[in-house]
């Protein structure tokens, strides 16, 4: 028969199980819950993979004009995980050569309304 020490170690050992895996199972659905519409422009700081490009990239803007081209594009991002070296490392693309979604960004009432205005701006272009 355990002890009643015993027991409340063994019960305070499944709890931190429980809330280990808990916390393992919230770690990916991040990226599962941001599926990919393209007609639906992605938060302030997701992860994406490009199509012919081998780095992911991180998205920090919208409806972005590169200077050097004059050319506006539905996005900006710098390089992940390093993040903002200089200018010349943006990365300025368009929703189309989206491949994967690998993390979703940081979402808020705010963002959320500031996508809803892009994605009806998308609508009419």
């Amino acid at each position: 028969m355990l002890k009643t020490k015993n027991k409340g170690k063994l019960a305070f050992i499944f709890l931190l199980v429980l809330l280990l895996i808990g916390c393992t199972d919230a770690k990916g659905s991040s990226a599962e819950k941001e599926k990919l519409d393209q007609s639906k422009p992605l938060p302030i700081g997701t992860v994406v993979k490009l199509k012919k490009m081998k780095k992911s990239v991180m998205i920090y803007g919208y409806n972005q004009i590169q200077v050097s081209t004059g050319k506006q594009y539905d996005y900006i991002a710098v390089p992940y995980p390093e993040g903002n070296i200089s200018a010349d490392y943006n990365v300025f693309f368009n929703r189309n050569v989206i491949e994967k979604v690998m993390y979703g960004g940081y979402d808020s009432a705010e963002g959320k309304k500031l996508r809803k205005k892009i994605e009806s701006e998308w609508q009419d272009n």
